[in-house]
């Protein structure tokens, strides 16, 4: 298994890639998805962290489909729109590609009420 932390200016994770994932899926992913090699390029050339960058960015779609229909979780979004691309680990009793162990959206917003005063 391999660990990968991902800082991006919109969003952070930390992802755990399945021994299932080979790094010929993730190019093919790559390739199909951003056919000019802007990921990959931007992280001299390692597929697992290109790839993680991708599913961040995906996860991050999701996220804000998410903040419109607040009925379905941003995970189970990401399943049924992106499962040809990696399956994300949900319990260990069914077959996954990532684990996802953290992730956050930023810039992360905080809006409280401010009483004025009289």
């Amino acid at each position: 298994m391999i660990r990968v932390k991902i800082y991006q200016p919109i969003f952070g994770g930390h992802f755990v890639l399945n021994d299932t994932l080979t790094d010929q899926h993730m190019l093919n992913v790559l390739a199909m998805n951003d056919p000019k090699g802007r990921i990959l390029d931007s992280v001299e050339g390692n597929v697992a962290v290109a790839f993680c960058i991708f599913l961040g960015e995906r996860l991050y779609e999701c996220k804000q489909l998410v903040k419109v229909k607040q009925q379905v979780s941003f995970t189970t979004l990401f399943t049924r729109l992106y499962s040809n691309v990696a399956k994300i680990c949900i319990d260990d009793t069914k077959p996954w590609d990532f684990e996802l162990e953290e992730f956050a959206v930023f810039p992360n917003h905080q809006v409280s009420q401010v009483e004025r005063a009289a």
